[in-house]
C-alpha cells in the first residue's frame, strides 16, 4: 500500500473512531472519502495520458488551459494560444476530455471549449449501451478507448471507437510542422 492511502486510513480512522451523531455524518464522511479517491483516480490518469503523449512524440497539447470564462478542458489541442488565435482554424483544434468512467457525467465536458464541435472522450469505462452511445455522438462526443476494451462495447459502436494509439498517431499528424509557438 502507497504512502496516500495509508495517511487518508489514519486520518479517516480517528473521524470513525469519534463516532457519528448520525447517519448523514457518516454518509456524508463516506462520500467525502470516495470523491477524494475518484479525483486522484482522474487526475493520475491525465498525468498518465500526459506521459503517453510526450512519450510518442505528440508536442502540442496543453493541460487545464482556460477556454471561455474560466473553463479548463483537460487538453486542449494544439495550445491554448491556438485556440484563442481567431486565425487559427477551428477545424484544426481539438479537445480531450478525461473521464474514467462516463456514465451521465460525459454531459459535464460538452461547453469546455466553445470553438470545437467534436469534443474526444477517453475513457476506461468497459462499455456503455447503444442508446448512450448514440446520445453521445447526437452532442458531438467521440469516444477514445484502449483497443483492449473495445469488445466491452456492443458490437454496433465498436467502429465508431477511436484506440488512444490512432487518437495519438491523427494528432501527430494533424500538427506535424507546427512551430513551438502554435
Amino acid at each position: 500500500m502507497g504512502a496516500e492511502p495509508l495517511i487518508e486510513e489514519m486520518h479517516v480512522l480517528d473521524v470513525i473512531r469519534q463516532g457519528f451523531g448520525s447517519v448523514d455524518e457518516f454518509i456524508a464522511l463516506a462520500n467525502s472519502v470516495s470523491n477524494r479517491r475518484k479525483s486522484r483516480a482522474g487526475r493520475s490518469l491525465e498525468l498518465h495520458l500526459e506521459q503517453l503523449f510526450t512519450e510518442h512524440g505528440l508536442l502540442h497539447f496543453a493541460t487545464q488551459a482556460v477556454t471561455e470564462g474560466n473553463k479548463k478542458p483537460d487538453f486542449l489541442l494544439p495550445s491554448q494560444a491556438a485556440y484563442h488565435d481567431a486565425d487559427f482554424p477551428g477545424d484544426r483544434l481539438r479537445m480531450l476530455a478525461v473521464k474514467t468512467t462516463c456514465k451521465d457525467r460525459w454531459r459535464q465536458v460538452l461547453n469546455e471549449a466553445d470553438r470545437i464541435d467534436i469534443i474526444h472522450l477517453f475513457t476506461l469505462q468497459e462499455g456503455v449501451s447503444s442508446a448512450q452511445f448514440s446520445e453521445m455522438q447526437q452532442e458531438g462526443i467521440r469516444l477514445v478507448v484502449p483497443a483492449s476494451l473495445h469488445k466491452k462495447y456492443p458490437e454496433a459502436v465498436r467502429g465508431e471507437l477511436i484506440t488512444l494509439g490512432g487518437f495519438i498517431a491523427e494528432l501527430i499528424e494533424l500538427y506535424a510542422g507546427l512551430n513551438d509557438n502554435d
